[in-house]
Parts: structure tokens; sequence; C-alpha cells
């Protein structure tokens, strides 16, 4: 997992530095230059790579906190609102802590999974992918192939993430790989 962070921390360097250009390509796109990037780090101490992130994460995150949450910076693609590019690291970091099963009480979690699925409903405009989905209630009425689901806020996130192991009810993910969940 910090491998993968860890290469995060590499593009994200990248993207400050304007060097982009000059990262190693990777056929299969993100998923390629991940895989890559977690290949790399394979043979390597785990507390080295742990250092790295670390170090990496620090200079990123003090970088941008130099520039302020309404600078834009370069990314692959394109300028993008910092403000935006940060939540979508957050989103990745809650998405590799349910992965990795992280502890939280249970007003921290709900706060997290609201937070979630507003960003998971942008994301996916954002992408090109609308959803066809509205939050009621605190749950989320999806609809998907002429058919509606009430779903609650987690079986919705891991719907949006492709990640219907994450899920403790096996009842939901039956039903998320019926609606095409491959994870």
């Amino acid at each position: 997992m910090v491998a993968h962070l860890c290469t995060d921390e590499v593009y994200n360097q990248a993207c400050l530095d304007d060097t982009l250009d000059r990262l190693p390509s990777a056929s299969g796109g993100l998923s390629g230059w991940n895989a890559r990037g977690v290949r790399v780090r394979r043979g390597m101490p785990p507390l080295e790579v742990l250092q790295e992130w670390e170090a990496r994460q620090e200079r990123v995150r003090r970088a941008w906190g130099a520039l302020g949450l309404d600078a834009r910076i370069e990314t692959s693609v394109g300028p993008y609102p910092l403000r935006l590019e940060i939540w979508h690291l957050a989103q990745e970091y809650a998405i590799h802590a349910d992965d990795i099963e992280v502890v939280m009480t249970a007003p921290e979690r709900q706060a997290q999974l609201r937070w979630r699925v507003a960003f998971g409903l942008f994301a996916a405009h954002e992408e090109g992918e609308a959803v066809d989905a509205a939050v009621e209630h605190g749950r989320v009425r999806l609809r998907h192939a002429r058919r509606q689901y009430d779903l609650d806020f987690e079986t919705f996130i891991a719907y949006l993430t492709n990640r219907p192991q994450q899920l403790k009810d096996p009842d939901g993910r039956r039903l998320l790989r019926q609606l095409g969940a491959r994870g």
C-alpha cells in the first residue's frame, strides 16, 4: 500500500515541478504507472519505502499549502484546481483506508461517508460517467438499467469505486456484482 501511495507522490511532485513529461511512461495508463511504481519499490526494505513516502508527502503538502487552495496546478489532464486535486487525493486515501480497515468511530465514519458520496457523484460527472443518483434522507437512490435501487452510503461508495469486496454484507456484494462491479 505504501509503495502505491509513494508512487502517487512521485506524480504529485512532478505536477509541482512541471516535470510530468519526464516521468517514465507505462503502458496501461494510471494502472500501469502504479504497477510500475509498486514493482520498483517491491525489492526495497519496507521502512525505506515508508520514509520515501513520508518525505515526498511532506514536500508536496508543504508546497500545496504555500500555493493555497485557490491555485491551479499542472496535471496529466492540464491545469487543474488544487482544491479538487486535494479532494481526489482525500478520496484515494479513504478508499485505501477501507482496504486496510482503518478503525473509525461511528460519527467519523458517517461524516466520511457523506463527503465521499458527494465527491463520488462529482467525480463521476467530471469524468463524463454521470451516475443517475440522488441523496435522500441519508441514503442514495440509484437508477441503473431502468431499475431503481435504495443504497446506504457504504454500498453506494463501494459501487462508485468498484470495490464490492469492501462490503461486509454478502447481499450488498452480490447486488453490486449484479450492477456490474468487478472488484
